[in-house]
Order: structure tokens, then sequence, then C-alpha cells
């Protein structure tokens, strides 16, 4: 690794870390920890396994943004999508192809989108965003490695189990974290 550039040395490490991230996740799943992502909010959270959802049709994706609420009882994470054709803007019905994997003993959250995401959000104000939350510690916006999918994770503060479904119209990717009722901090700290 002598010579190898500062920038290339980083963007192998946060390739790496991506990669265990994702093995350790695949590593746990079971049948039992395996959910579809539904159409509407179902008040179902799950504290260990994985969500997957979305249309593994949509070849073509802009994540417009990444934003936060707190609700009573927990805090929504919404990652707004549009449609991409020939490099215009398209509606798309849905989300495209994605998995989100809970772990609590890691106290981490990771997504995956695929369809050839581009991101199109300020990165900056997604982290800014994110440091006003009572549930996430941090976001990481992984460096996009594949022309296929992108990666993100939260790291959360504490136990956090989720909930996650789709909208449509715009196409939207909805993760409600819950946390104590009242008090907006997450479970288990």
């Amino acid at each position: 690794m002598d010579g190898m550039p500062t920038s290339h040395l980083k963007s192998l490490v946060t390739g790496l870390l991506a990669l265990l991230i994702s093995t350790y996740a695949l590593a746990e799943l079971r049948p039992e920890k395996m959910h579809v992502a539904d159409a509407k909010k179902t008040e179902a959270y799950v504290k260990d396994g994985m969500f997957t959802g979305g249309d593994r049709a949509i070849d073509g994706v802009l994540v417009k943004d990444i934003r936060r609420a707190v609700n009573p009882g927990y805090e929504r994470v919404v990652i707004d999508l549009e449609g991409t054709l020939n490099g215009e803007s398209s509606p798309i019905s849905r989300a495209p192809y994605y998995q989100i994997a809970v772990s609590p003993e890691e106290r981490r959250i990771v997504l995956t989108i695929w369809g050839k995401p581009r991101l199109g959000f300020n990165a900056r104000k997604v982290i800014a965003a994110f440091k006003k939350s009572p549930v996430v510690r941090s976001v990481e916006l992984l460096p996009k490695l594949e022309e296929d999918s992108w990666t993100f994770v939260f790291e959360t503060k504490g136990e956090a189990p989720i909930e996650v479904f789709e909208l449509s119209k715009p196409a939207r990717i909805i993760m409600d974290i819950q946390t104590r009722k009242g008090t907006g901090s997450p479970l288990g700290t």
C-alpha cells in the first residue's frame, strides 16, 4: 500500500467496511428474521432482522433526499426517490428494490438501494439534520462503489426497533424507528 494515494486507501477501507457490514448482516439471517415492507404503516416493529421491498425492474433512480422527523413513539426517516430515464426525471410507481437490516448488537441500521441509484441531495445537510436526532448517533453516507447499488448506515444510540413501508406519488421508502413514548429517546439505552 506504499505509494497509494490517501484517497484511494480511504476508499478501499470504506469499501471493505461496507462488505464486512453486509456480510455480517447476511450471516445472521434466518427465515423468521426476513420481512417484506408493507404499503402502509402497521405498527409492526422489528428489532433484529431484514426488510426487503421495492421493484427489481426499476433501473434508474435518483435519491433526492434523506430526511427525518420526530413523532410520538417513533422517529421517521424518509428516503425521497425519483425515477430517471435517459438522464431525465421520470415518475416511478414505487421504490426500486432495497434491503434494510437492523442489528441490535451492533446498534446499526444498514440500507442498500438498487436500481442504479444516483445521489441528488446535499450530504452535509443530511448529516447535520441527523445530528439533532434523539435515536440516530450518526449517519454514514458510504461512497458509491457499484453502479447498481448504494449503501448507507445509521449508527443508533440504543436498541432501535424499526418498521419499514413504502409510499407512492412520489415514491418514498419510510423507516420508523421506535422510541420511548413521550420522550423521543431510544429504547434500550
